[in-house]
């Protein structure tokens, strides 16, 4: 089982990074939807590595992180206003994505498949985590597709599995 959750999150990772290479610099920095492009990159990255974390308390955030970038919306969950600075380059996070797919098969390899999640708000099995994970993964490789396809943009890979 834990070798097919490695298979789904390294076919996503790789069709995160075809969104990534494929996107032009204006989509890539544009505020013309609800969240710049590369902000739902980042947050589909950084949500697949808290998750695979073994809890809240032990997971290490990227070494270029910084704080709330990870969020789409205006404020945070404190309900402050997110405050947006820099622009995380492509470069960046297709490196982000290559170290969380290098890192993920020791991330799965560890956890317990009937331990609870580790994550309060989150009710269910280290199981039921990774499908989750897997599901919001691919969510936002899905929402990346359709502005590129938006933008005339096609031919995005489908991976069924990657070993």
């Amino acid at each position: 089982m834990k070798a097919a959750f490695i298979s789904q999150y390294r076919a996503g990772l790789k069709m995160l990074a075809e969104t990534i290479e494929k996107c032009p610099d204006d989509l890539w920095e544009g505020n013309n939807y609800g969240a710049a492009y590369w902000r739902i990159v980042y947050h589909a990255l950084f949500y697949t590595a808290f998750y695979l974390s073994e809890s809240v308390d032990t997971f290490i955030p990227w070494e270029k992180h910084l704080p709330d970038y990870n969020q789409l919306g205006t404020v945070n969950h404190e309900n402050k206003p997110v405050v947006i600075a820099t622009t995380y380059t492509k470069a960046g996070l297709l490196s982000y994505a290559q170290f969380i797919s290098e890192n993920l098969e020791e991330a799965v390899n560890r956890t317990n498949e009937g331990d609870e999640s580790g994550f309060p708000w989150i009710p269910m099995d280290k199981f039921e985590l990774h499908l989750y994970n897997i599901r919001h993964l691919q969510h936002h490789i899905g929402q990346l597709i359709e502005r590129l396809h938006h933008n005339g943009i096609s031919g995005i890979n489908w991976v069924g599995r990657v070993k």
